[in-house]
């Protein structure tokens, strides 16, 4: 099984896809390229980065995705039906498999909840979602597939506070501490994708499965 180290962030970084001369360029780089469930069509790489700070966890992916689309506009709706992105962790292992899953499409609208399985979230409230700052390299409220369609990126600022609302736990992690996750993707509807950083063996695509996922340190 991968891990992963989560770096300490020396300054803020930007809400930007740049990685050269950021603290970004610092990040260990996560390859989301098991596609376990495979039938068909391109295999698209995403990169993922995570680096945190005494306040936050700051999430930045990369995506190529030649059939990019983006429908979904509500907070909590099923962003994993678009060119979607996805960070699932457990937080506390040794107190049981309770996971948040942020799942955030192209256009930068997210779903965040948290819960010991897919059938039992707390989703979060939009007024905690305010907290949240998403960035994405499309400027606009939704996107069709189109011919120039290349790749886009996301980044992502989640406050330790508003996770630690959401579960109901002190969340302030320090060096040494350990994580539980996984990083996804999502295609889309004409490269479904399914892809995922820690492999995940079931059947069917099901990416609620704290069972595979892999260590996440910080340091």
């Amino acid at each position: 099984m991968p891990e992963y180290t989560i770096v300490l962030a020396d300054r803020q970084p930007p809400l930007r896809g740049d990685i050269e001369r950021t603290p970004w360029s610092l990040a260990d780089v996560a390859l989301v390229d098991q596609f376990p469930w495979y039938a068909g069509g391109l295999k698209q790489l995403t990169t993922a980065r995570l680096l945190y700070d005494a306040g936050a966890l700051y999430l930045q992916f990369i995506c190529e995705d030649k059939h990019l689309s983006s429908e979904v506009r509500e907070l909590n709706g099923p962003v994993c039906r678009d060119s979607c992105v996805e960070f699932f962790a457990t937080i506390s292992p040794a107190d049981g498999p309770d996971y948040f899953n942020f799942e955030a499409n192209a256009c930068g609208v997210f779903h965040l909840g948290f819960g010991p399985h897919i059938d039992d979230r707390k989703l979060i409230s939009p007024g905690l979602a305010r907290q949240i700052r998403v960035t994405t390299s499309l400027d606009a409220p939704a996107k069709d597939v189109s011919p120039d369609d290349d790749g886009w990126w996301l980044v992502a600022t989640i406050p330790f506070e508003v996770i630690g609302e959401l579960s109901g736990r002190q969340v302030k992690p320090a060096a040494g501490d350990v994580w539980q996750g996984n990083f996804y993707r999502c295609g889309g509807t004409i490269d479904p994708q399914y892809a995922c950083w820690s492999p995940v063996d079931t059947p069917q695509p099901h990416f609620h499965q704290p069972g595979y996922f892999s260590e996440l340190r910080f340091a």
